[in-house]
């Protein structure tokens, strides 16, 4: 089936904003720039229309784009760019990495209303926003721990780990019993039980148990949940965990085709890489056993650091 997929790129050498291409049977084709806007760096479904994150010349915020590339409502809030967007049916929720905040939006008739910026500590590399029941997560790298927050935005608590983890992004298993979580600086996964927070394990997602190589990036949960794939940049690979036994096992480091896979996205059996450095979107087979298989496509897409498919 025919998708269209949606690149949201930093705009410093050579990309003017968002990108979009076709998907289908593997194959991407036809990229050409969606949406002219200023450091488009992650992306988000917003039903009929996409939340981004921005640069405008009153500061950086989010922006909503219609379905023909237009701002249609823009917000400025903070002065650099987030590195992270996600929406529900009520809210906005973006993450800023070098302010060591999350801010908070209401969506209205005429688009976008701050509702609060929550500043956790300067420089504390917020990397994500995830929700769960009645729960706000903040996984802030720098301080080695992942933020909890009650839907009134007061601190609740934390999860804990080690120094110089680095906790950075983490998916829920359907159910929400789970929580898989991966730490840039250390390169783990960790399963953690949702509601008590509780680290019930925790694996190397690179060969050999090698840890401490910096740089680990996105995780997704294959769709029927038995596999995990997450990505490391320095290491130009993405890595799948078997999650079938008792505890999760690495089975696989693979080449992303490129350089620098700051994100990818699974799609109708296939995986599509985001490599920044090389400018380039690239899809893989995946096979049967979960393992990524053979390159399919590939096409440029400058500095392509997040990735969604409507």
């Amino acid at each position: 089936m025919k998708k269209t997929v949606y690149a949201g790129t930093y705009t410093g050498t050579g990309s003017e904003g968002i990108y979009r291409f076709s998907f289908e049977n593997g194959i991407l084709s036809d990229p050409s720039l969606f949406c002219r806007i200023k450091n488009p760096k992650y992306i988000a479904d917003n039903g009929d229309t996409l939340v981004s994150t921005g640069d405008f010349p009153n500061g950086s915020g989010a922006a909503v784009i219609g379905a023909d590339g237009e701002i249609l409502h823009q917000v400025s809030y903070e002065d650099g760019t987030s590195c992270f967007i996600t929406a529900d049916d009520t809210y906005v929720y973006t993450a800023n990495y070098h302010a060591g905040t999350f801010t908070v939006l209401q969506k209205t008739e005429n688009g976008l209303k701050l509702v609060q910026n929550v500043h956790i500590r300067q420089g504390a590399g917020c990397h994500q926003v995830m929700l769960w029941n009645d729960v706000i997560l903040v996984p802030c790298l720098f301080l080695d721990r992942v933020m909890l927050f009650d839907r009134e935005l007061n601190r609740t608590g934390s999860i804990d780990f080690n120094a110089g983890t680095g906790p950075r992004h983490g998916v829920f298993s359907k159910d929400g019993k789970t929580l898989y979580l991966v730490s840039e600086l250390s390169n783990e996964l960790f399963v953690i039980e949702s509601g008590t927070w509780k680290i019930l394990s925790s694996i190397s997602v690179l060969e050999n148990n090698e840890k401490n190589q910096r740089d680990t990036a996105a995780v997704r949960l294959s769709e029927d949940e038995r596999f995990l794939y997450v990505s490391t940049r320095t290491k130009d690979i993405i890595s799948v965990i078997d999650l079938t036994g008792e505890t999760p096992r690495l089975i696989q480091t693979v080449s992303c085709g490129g350089r620098h896979p700051r994100d990818f996205i699974l799609l109708d059996g296939y995986l599509l890489s985001a490599n920044r450095f090389s400018n380039t979107v690239v899809s893989f087979e995946i096979n049967e056993d979960g393992t990524v298989g053979k390159q399919v496509s590939s096409i440029h897409v400058p500095e392509a650091v997040s990735l969604i498919a409507k």
